[in-house]
């Protein structure tokens, strides 16, 4: 018997890309693909389609970015960035770590060369900026400026800058359930060590 994931999937693949567009809309949230097709209304022949940015107590919620679940949830998935990127270079992520206000996070790694640590340093601002802008439309330009620094410093002007942003990107788009999973795992348990060799 199919899994409600399995069976969303195959009806998520049915779709037109105009219900598709509103169904991403909702992941790009954080949300499961069921929860996602549900508050679209894609499946619905009561249309309209639903998009976040309908739904105005929320969206005015993330604009603020205030709330202290949703400010947690961004430094979250800050610190989660870093992590990943810093894992597919093949770094030891040694700790990961959000202080009790929620808004300040901590992940060290292994030393790395100029290029990596740069890459590493983009990884929080490309995604908060770029993948989850409409989770967080406000961004995180505070939480990113000792990145900015950290990302000048190992760069050589404007092209190794975007030369370490587009490495970000790359690796950030192909490890996005990683992100958001560790994000989660993160948020729960605000400490988090890796021994040399494991990566859980």
């Amino acid at each position: 018997m199919a899994s409600s994931e399995e069976v969303a999937w195959q009806l998520y693949a049915g779709l037109e890309q105009r219900d598709r567009r509103a169904v991403d809309a909702w992941r790009a949230l954080g949300n499961d693909l069921v929860t996602s097709l549900m508050n679209s209304q894609a499946l619905s022949s009561a249309r309209p389609l639903r998009v976040p940015a309908d739904d105005t107590a929320d969206w005015a919620r993330r604009r603020l970015g205030t709330d202290p679940d949703l400010v947690l949830a961004r430094t979250a998935e800050h610190e989660a960035a870093h992590a990943v990127v810093a894992r597919a270079l093949g770094l030891h992520v040694v700790e990961m770590y959000i202080a009790d206000n929620g808004r300040d996070g901590v992940t060290t790694y292994e030393s790395a060369s100029r290029e990596e640590t740069a890459a590493v340093a983009a990884a929080a601002e490309v995604w908060i900026h770029e993948f989850r802008a409409l989770a967080y439309p406000q961004g995180d330009s505070s939480g990113c400026r000792e990145d900015w620094r950290v990302l000048v410093q190992n760069t050589d002007g404007d092209h190794g800058v975007q030369r370490a942003r587009r490495q970000a990107r790359l690796i950030l788009g192909e490890h996005r359930d990683e992100v958001l999973a560790l994000a989660e795992r993160l948020g729960r348990e605000r400490h988090i060590t890796f021994e040399k060799g494991r990566t859980s």
